[in-house]
């Protein structure tokens, strides 16, 4: 069954803006949710284990909140990931938002901007 489901997640507002204006150039103002639909499927194909999640970013400041709209193909990739890193370590915290920066971080560092 197809659903779209609103996602809040946290990020620095250096990544957001970074991701916003890669969007911009790819797909438009518009395109965001696609743009990370694709960096979470990336993500989840080229870092099978994951150990990109949470990397770095304990001196870190997520000052930003973002919304993005996802279809179920993605929710479920999203939940399968987040599955992977608690199996790692049951305590961490925010997985879902660290497992959004992740592919962010991965998608721009692909060359996207």
């Amino acid at each position: 069954m197809e659903f779209s489901k609103k996602t809040t997640y946290r990020l620095p507002s250096y990544l957001r803006q970074r991701m916003l204006e890669s969007v911009a150039k790819e797909y438009g103002k518009k395109g965001k949710s696609r743009w990370i639909k694709e960096a979470i499927t990336d993500l989840i194909n080229k870092d099978t284990g994951l150990s990109s999640v949470g990397l770095g970013e304990d001196y870190e400041t997520h000052d930003a909140s973002d919304v993005i709209i996802m279809d179920s193909v993605t929710f479920e990739k999203l939940q399968t990931a987040m599955i992977t890193i608690r199996r790692q370590d049951p305590l961490y915290e925010g997985v879902q938002s660290a497992v959004i920066r992740a592919a962010i971080r991965m998608r721009l560092m692909d060359g996207s901007i």
